[in-house]
């Protein structure tokens, strides 16, 4: 006979296993399971569209038709396909040492994947939900949905993870659901050139971002969402997703007659007034792909993709892998030929034309960047070390851009030392007499500029806007680097976490940044007082967004700058 001690410990023991295993009942009472991590609830590896394989790869996403029945959501999926990390940025961390000048707390998910290889897999188009542990149906929670960078040539939403901003929302009395989306990059997300684009199958990768937010949609409300609350943000090509998405079908972001969100943030990247489609750069990239996977480029473009699609992931895999340190291992030619590009679809003209003639989503947003974004990218001309080589580089690098253009572009950013980037650290930091130069260029070029052109053209929304400085002085070389706030805001809850955690939630949940957030008052951006917050690593400021007016006014205005 069972003793009553036994029975009452037996009880405890099957609530406890129940505690562990929190559940979400999507259509036709399909019931998935999550896994309790401590006061969150997270569902992880949930698919959101068929898997992109065989005929549908370089397509657009197709609707989920297999069963979420009995589906143990437990681990995060692997990553799209995408570029070794392992090869490319270990060259980087050697060039600049970065083992050495990076503190290991602020190194990040970027740094990490440079000491390994990354799972990945074609079969990819999956997200995760995290959520307040308890959380039910009818709760109706804001909804923060994240969008990985990675230069849209690599990236996984396993590196980030939600629990810190659901813990964070729930220290707040404002909690949100946290979903992190998967998609397509490089060349299964963005392939370009005329075949992709005959066939209708170009910025498969956007569509993929798309597909994850209808699902969001259709499904969110059964995990405690609230799908009438949904914001987008991201971070580098994340960020450049977001812009891309405010302007996709010329800003009509509705799905089912509703809206897919309903505010944004980016970090660290905006819209670029890339070429089109079928332009010489996703050409070329194109082209070079289909070389490297053994494809007969000289055929049709019918049977260009018909071999394309017969090969092996491998093969497409060492495809991808074919570029030089020259071109930082696909990093800068893959920017410029893959990524979201004008294509009379989803992308109906240049991203900078459709911001100034008002095709956007009319939604609140918030748009910043770090201070020094270009010196991680710097490297690439590292061999440049005179006017002559960095004239060469630029020519190279913007092959349509006349001789005048370039000579501005000098001119406007001079060798002068204390000019460059790392900013405000005078004759410091300079790698090599160029380096600080070209990381001032690139700065200004893809992220400053995006910035701007958003904030001038979007007059009829409220925005808000930012620069982060909390590494000025501390990091050699590199300052306030690209993607240098991501451990802070997923990690370690360090410096600058407060800043990005709260004033993002308070965002979620109010379409305002200040909202019980006990933070420095953000204020809103206007024309008149160009009103900008500086987050530094310990307390935050209102600045005026007035530097370097010149520079970055030339790249708004040039766009033969761009690929």
């Amino acid at each position: 006979m069972v003793s009553k001690s036994l029975f009452l410990a037996a009880v405890v023991n099957v609530v406890g296993v129940l505690a562990q295993a929190p559940t979400a009942v999507l259509k036709d009472n399909e019931v998935i399971t999550g896994v309790l991590e401590g006061t969150v609830d997270t569902f992880k590896g949930i698919p959101f569209a068929d898997p992109p394989v065989a005929d549908l790869r370089f397509k657009h996403p197709q609707p989920f038709t297999g069963t979420y029945q009995g589906l143990q959501a437990k681990d995060f999926s692997s990553a799209c396909m995408q570029i070794d990390p392992y090869n490319s940025l270990t060259i980087l961390d050697n060039v600049l040492n970065l083992g050495k000048v990076i503190p290991e707390k602020f190194r990040g998910p970027l740094y990490d994947m440079a000491k390994g290889t990354v799972s990945m897999n074609e079969d990819c188009l999956y997200l995760n939900v995290f959520r307040p542990a308890g959380t039910k149906p009818g709760d109706k929670l804001p909804v923060m949905v994240w969008i990985y960078g990675g230069a849209f040539i690599y990236g996984s939403s396993a590196a980030y993870p939600g629990n810190i901003y659901v813990k964070e929302s729930i220290t707040m009395g404002q909690p949100v659901v946290f979903v992190s989306i998967n998609y397509r990059t490089g060349p299964f997300g963005f392939l370009g050139g005329d075949g992709i684009t005959a066939e209708g199958s170009t910025n498969a990768g956007l569509h993929d971002q798309r597909k994850g937010l209808e699902w969001v949609s259709d499904n969110i409300a059964n995990f405690g969402g609230d799908p009438d609350k949904v914001m987008i943000f991201g971070e580098s090509a994340g960020a450049m997703s977001v812009g891309h998405q405010l302007i996709a079908y010329g800003g009509d972001n509705t799905y089912n007659g509703k809206a897919l969100f309903h505010s944004a943030i980016l970090q660290s990247g905006g819209p670029l007034p890339y070429y089109n489609s079928t332009s010489v750069g996703p050409e070329s990239a194109y082209n070079r792909f289909a070389k490297y996977a053994g494809c007969d480029t000289s055929a049709s473009d019918v049977e260009i993709l018909q071999c394309l699609r017969s090969q092996s992931s491998q093969v497409l895999h060492d495809a991808q892998n074919s570029y030089d340190l020259k071109d930082l291992f696909g990093l800068l030619p893959e920017f410029l030929g893959f990524g979201p590009r004008p294509d009379g679809d989803i992308i109906p003209d240049s991203a900078f034309e459709l911001y100034r003639s008002g095709r956007y989503a009319k939604v609140p947003y918030i748009t910043g960047n770090q201070e020094d974004e270009g010196t991680i990218l710097a490297p690439v001309a590292l061999n440049a070390t005179t006017t002559p080589h960095v004239k060469k580089w630029l020519q190279y690098i913007f092959n349509k851009a006349s001789d005048s253009a370039i000579e501005t572009v000098l001119q406007l950013y001079p060798q002068t030392l204390s000019e460059g980037s790392p900013f405000r650290t005078g004759i410091l930091n300079a790698l090599t007499p160029q380096f600080k130069r070209v990381a001032a260029i690139l700065c200004d070029l893809l992220f400053q500029s995006p910035r701007r052109v958003m904030l001038n053209a979007t007059k009829d929304v409220n925005r808000w806007t930012y620069i982060s400085t909390h590494l000025h002085n501390l990091v050699p070389y590199l300052g306030t680097f690209h993607s240098s706030e991501l451990p802070t805001q997923f990690y370690a809850k360090i410096g600058p976490s407060d800043s990005y955690l709260r004033y993002f939630i308070s965002f979620a949940n109010h379409h305002d940044p200040n909202v019980g957030t006990n933070l420095l008052t953000w204020n809103k951006y206007t024309d008149e007082g160009k009103e900008m917050l500086e987050i530094q690593m310990f307390e935050n400021t209102m600045r005026t967004d007035d530097f370097r007016i010149d520079g970055i006014s030339n790249f708004e205005n040039d766009l033969n700058l761009y690929g």
